[in-house]
């Protein structure tokens, strides 16, 4: 679904508009953006479909954006249709979209990246462990009961050096950590 970081859009997918009422295409419309969207993508007839889009009546409504665009996996296709014409999937799929829809478009406005329950902290508030053999690792307690729910490991603050801070997600739940360092020089 839309939360998740390899989110298709399955009106996209099969090149429909995106109403938001689940009522707005029929079956036969569904079918024929399922038809069209296993031939723009399948691997085969993807140069076929550009060399007759101009002759063959079914393939003239694709433009050059079209063909052109990100290349969708024969079950993300199949995924997408079985999603979009089953009623009650469609209508739970809609809703969450309009979701996160509107959740994008404030994050946009505001320029902010929301995390639950972000606490700040300094890297000295955390515990270290450096018994591990890749390196030490701080963590920190959570209150979901996870004695470790915040790990941070060396390599994680090189790669935030310049920045100075990291968040991390607890690994139990839903709450985040930012965690404020200062980068010593050894020198």
């Amino acid at each position: 679904m839309p939360g998740t970081s390899t989110f298709v859009d399955y009106y996209t997918v099969l090149n429909l508009p995106f109403s938001g009422t689940t009522t707005s295409l029929s079956k036969q419309q569904l079918k024929l953006a399922y038809h069209k969207a296993l031939l723009r993508h399948h691997p085969d007839k993807a140069s076929a479909v550009t060399q007759e889009s101009g002759t063959r009546a079914t393939l003239s409504s694709l433009s050059n954006k079209d063909v052109e665009s990100r290349s969708y996996t024969i079950d993300e296709i199949t995924t997408a249709y079985k999603t979009l014409s089953d009623p009650t999937l469609r209508a739970e799929y809609d809703r969450v979209l309009r979701l996160d829809r509107v959740k994008v478009a404030e994050r946009e406005k505001t320029g902010d990246v929301f995390h639950t329950g972000l606490e700040i902290v300094d890297l000295e508030d955390l515990g270290c462990d450096e018994s591990g053999g890749e390196g030490a690792v701080w963590y920190r307690g959570c209150r979901c009961g996870d004695d470790r729910g915040f790990l941070v490991s060396e390599d994680e603050l090189e790669k935030e050096a310049e920045h100075g801070e990291i968040v991390v997600g607890c690994r139990g739940c839903s709450l985040w950590l930012k965690v404020l360092f200062a980068v010593e020089d050894d020198g």
